[in-house]
């Protein structure tokens, strides 16, 4: 762990070197104990820079002093941090108000500030000289490197950027025969249920962890899809689940509609959910369970009392869980053989282009066979340590130094504190891929227990809670930095990636990460030493929510969903004044409490998908914050302090349909990344409404931008002229513009309408970046579009009712959409178009020859006569078009037609374009 306690000492040495430089008028009193502190440190820095090898062989109560070296340099680094924010918000507030009386508190206060800093820096190194004592540091200071300086494990690194290459979730070489008997016991419709309870049985994968039982039932749930259907539901059950959140957990699963209520008894659930079970057959697989207590009464009746032929698959370390749960079958996997395990380290450790000879010519053949033979037959063991092998040079030092760590002897501590079972084959070898990562993957990896097990993590959620935590080296883009992190641990095999927007940890790797992370991270409770504290998929919390309020003073996460009892810790904010990442998603209340200010060090904050309708004017206290997410949120306007967030990265408006006001003064969030949404405002009463020339200099803008209220207000119209609004904002890649009304509001009065109609330039006048790959138009009233255009990929036209010209000149057009533009009678050649779907466009006489289009769809277009030629169309839907006489005569390519209510329409094609469709 020595890497994660040296990122955290160059932190907090850092943190400590920036306040004394930056602030040193704030500081006169603590500055020699700051600096004491500083040189501590620097000491620390040097005597663990091996002790991420070292830990591996030490006694527990050396990792214990771990531990306390590291709760240490968390308060450190939380009093600098504390003292800066206040110092930031005390100058803020000299600003705001210049009186004398005020300046004489300001005063007072600094100088309390100043004499408070002094004594808990004088407690930090008291601290620390102890740990210092009892800790052997000068063994460590003399132990020499036994490889000329070099760690044994770690290589150079050379390759980490190459292109990513991961096994995925195929089905693992050797479990061909497994994956058959397992299919064949779930499709028979036997009834073998030791328990006679129903007409559910029960089937068990029992093995090591590592060995394939998740990955193995993965792929039978998806080859079941024939007997069971959609009535096919996963849950992962891990260590001592709660009763009553497991069986809400399944009842989510399987009963849709049953949405957030989390306070029905026990009894309620059974009820709702044999009612469910109960109506024909089903496969349920629950994941990776540990104990069989849970099972025992209501929850064993509930799920056996299921319809007749219903299967029921666990997967388990734990042959007595098979036994405990009455599994009529149990399937114990065996570790793989050397050829097996052989084959599979190849497949992982072999960079494209490469094979075996490779190995053979640099005379590694061998060593690699002997690395096989310490994964101990797991595959999960195999495919990480290949895909680690992968990073190295083809040379004998490289490999040889993995195939002699010391680490392959290694075992879990008897005395370990954490709760995790992860000893065994399969350690040593996750260990040594951890071991071997970048000092900055390290931090991250751990970081990712914080979810629970089988929990997909957004993969932009993760980000920044990573930059939130100052875990991505500092730079000019940490977003994209980041994203090259999850890259590369993907690339190791370290995290799964589910999606382009999501990934999860493997079960075992989570306990991995849990073990190195330790009492640092907690689930549901929290002891003196949690910083990290996710109550998420908690229903039941209020059992927990004592001893946590009175241990989480030093909590530095707080991730909660609605789920969570989360208006017991909102009424309670002010415990959690470390905070840097605080999730309130789904939160049931209006709006945010004032104390909400109190959390200067907030970095994150997480407001989606909550009924939050306005924010606490206190809100500019949090002059740190980076991110804040209102995305599906009630919000439903954004206060004028909004303004001195100064911080904020990323602000999150995605379909917050109520939102109707941002107060001016969004404009000078010049680092702003990403705003999903932007609403040009009137002014509301003596507040003034944002317009839309605080785009202007929102220049470091990506990704998406949605712009509503463009002919709602006159603000839009007179700040417009030629500001070159978006110009010059080149990462964005999709925008949305609204020309019409926003969501909610009552239809235009006749003078909005008239008066938007005058603008028929405006869209010009914006001038869209040259970069940008995808346009959506709305509510445009304009009678044509720019002839310049950028070179777009995608755009959708919606509701254009005045729009009568089309751009000639759109080589680059790939996929349109044109809905309700009644004024538009062509569709000019778009060489490069694909699909076309043209719905509501009662104008339309004609579309022009097409000669890429693959899928075209044509509703309601009750002028449209005829279809021009599309030699490359492979789908075809045509419904309402009353006009249509013909279709296009030659269609070699069609492979799916579908026409309905064409009345007009007096023959098909030639038999030969889709007599095949029929047959």
């Amino acid at each position: 762990m020595g890497a994660v306690i040296d990122a955290l000492v160059q932190t907090a040495i850092s943190t400590v070197t920036n306040l004394l430089k930056e602030t040193k008028d704030y500081i006169l009193t603590a500055k020699d104990d700051l600096k004491q502190l500083q040189r501590i440190l620097k000491i620390f820095q040097k005597a663990i820079k091996d002790a991420d090898r070292e830990s591996f062989y030490s006694k527990e109560c050396d990792r214990e002093l771990e531990f306390e070296l590291k709760d240490v340099l968390y308060d450190a680094e939380d009093i600098v941090e504390g003292y800066r924010s206040k110092i930031e918000a005390s100058k803020r507030d000299q600003v705001r108000k210049r009186s004398l009386t005020t300046a004489l508190s300001s005063y007072y206060e600094d100088v309390s500030f100043r004499y408070q800093l002094g004594n808990k820096i004088k407690k930090i190194n008291e601290r620390l000289d102890k740990i210092k004592k009892d800790w052997d540091m000068v063994d460590r200071l003399k132990t020499t490197p036994k490889r000329g300086g070099k760690d044994p494990v770690h290589g150079e690194h050379d390759n980490l950027k190459e292109a990513t290459h991961h096994i995925g979730v195929q089905l693992p070489i050797g479990r061909e025969n497994d994956k058959k008997v397992l299919v064949e016991k779930l499709s028979s419709n036997d009834f073998c249920s030791k328990t006679e309870k129903g007409g559910a049985s029960i089937i068990s994968i029992v093995g090591k962890g590592g060995i394939g039982k998740t990955t193995l039932a993965k792929m039978i749930f998806n080859e079941v899809e024939l007997q069971f259907g959609e009535r096919r539901w996963w849950v992962c059950v891990s260590e001592r689940p709660n009763r009553k959140d497991l069986e809400q957990q399944i009842v989510r699963a399987v009963c849709k509609s049953f949405g957030e209520n989390t306070d029905c008894s026990l009894t309620d659930l059974c009820t709702q959910l044999r009612n469910e079970l109960s109506k024909e057959k089903f496969l349920l697989v629950l994941d990776d369970v540990w104990e069989v207590k849970w099972w025992e009464e209501e929850i064993e009746g509930t799920l056996m009392a299921g319809a007749m032929g219903s299967k029921i698959l666990i997967t388990s370390r734990k042959k007595y869980v098979s036994e405990g749960m009455g599994a009529f079958y149990m399937h114990e996997l065996q570790e793989f053989s050397f050829h097996e395990s052989w084959d599979l380290f190849l497949k992982a450790a072999l960079r494209e282009g490469q094979t075996e000879e490779d190995l053979v010519m640099h005379k590694i053949n061998y060593v690699g066979e002997r690395i096989v033979k310490k994964c101990g037959g797991l595959p999960l063991v195999i495919k990480i340590v290949g895909c680690m092998m992968r990073t190295k040079n083809m040379s004998r030092k490289d490999w040889k130094s993995i195939m002699d760590s010391k680490i392959w002897e290694w075992k879990t501590p008897a005395a370990s504190s954490s709760s995790t079972e992860i000893g065994g084959d399969i350690l040593p070898g996750l260990m040594l891929s951890y071991n071997d990562l970048p000092y900055y993957l390290k931090s991250c990896f751990v970081y990712c227990c914080i979810y629970p097990k089988d929990y997909e993590i957004e993969r932009e959620t993760l980000i920044m809670q990573w930059v939130a935590h100052g875990l991505i080296e500092e730079g000019i883009d940490v977003e994209a930095t980041a994203n090259q992190y999850i890259e590369d641990l993907i690339r190791r095999c370290l995290i799964e990636q589910i999606d382009l927007k999501s990934i999860k940890l493997h079960h075992t790797l989570h306990d991995l990460a849990l073990y190195i992370g330790g009492r640092e991270y907690g689930h549901a409770s929290t002891t003196k030493h949690t910083r990290h504290l996710s109550l998420l998929g908690i229903h039941d919390a209020e059992a927990h929510k004592h001893n946590t309020l009175e241990t989480a003073n030093k909590v530095r996460t707080l991730l909660a969903d609605s789920n969570s009892y989360l208006q017991v810790y909102i009424e309670h904010l002010t415990n959690f004044k470390w905070l840097r990442v605080l999730s309130l998603r789904g939160c049931q209340m209006d709006e945010l409490p004032k104390s909400i200010g109190y959390l200067l060090l907030v970095k994150y904050l997480d407001l989606s998908n909550s009924k939050v309708r306005r924010l606490p004017s206190s809100i500019y206290r949090l002059h740190n914050l980076q991110t804040l997410d209102l995305n599906y949120s009630k919000i439903e306007e954004l206060p004028k302090e909004m303004h001195k967030l100064y911080n904020l990265r990323y602000l999150g408006l995605k379909w917050t349909l109520k939102l109707k006001f941002i107060a001016e003064g969004l404009g000078k969030l010049t680092n702003l990344r990403a705003l999903d949404g932007f609403v040009v405002c009137d002014d509301n009463g003596d507040t003034k409404g944002c317009n839309i020339s605080e785009l202007k200099e929102l220049n470091k803008l990506e990704g998406e931008l949605s712009i509503e209220g463009l002919v709602k207000t006159r603000k839009a119209i007179d700040h417009v002229g030629n500001a070159q609004l978006l110009k010059e904002k080149h990462g964005i890649i999709s925008l949305r513009l609204d020309f019409g009304i926003t969501f909610g509001d009552d239809e235009q009065s006749d003078d909005e309408q008239s008066g938007a109609s005058k603008h028929s330039g405006m869209l010009e006048e914006l001038e869209p970046p040259f970069g940008l790959e995808r346009l959506d138009i709305y509510f445009y009233k304009g009678k044509k579009l720019p002839h310049h255009m950028p070179p777009l990929k995608s755009l959708d036209v919606l509701n254009c009712d005045s729009l009568e010209q089309w751009p000639h000149h759109m080589p680059a057009l790939e996929w349109m959409m044109v809905w309700a533009c009644d004024s538009l009678k062509a569709l000019v050649n778009m060489p490069a178009l694909k699909s076309l779907q043209v719905s509501y466009c009662d104008g339309l006489e004609h579309l022009h020859d097409m000669p890429a289009v693959k899928s075209l769809m044509v509703r309601r277009c009750d002028r449209l006569k005829t279809l021009a030629d599309m030699p490359a169309l492979e789908s075809l839907w045509v419904e309402f078009c009353g006009s249509l006489e013909q279709l296009p005569h030659d269609m070699p390519a069609l492979e799916w037609l579908k026409v309905e209510y064409c009345d007009s329409l007096e023959q098909l094609p030639h038999e030969s374009t889709w007599m095949h469709l029929i047959a």
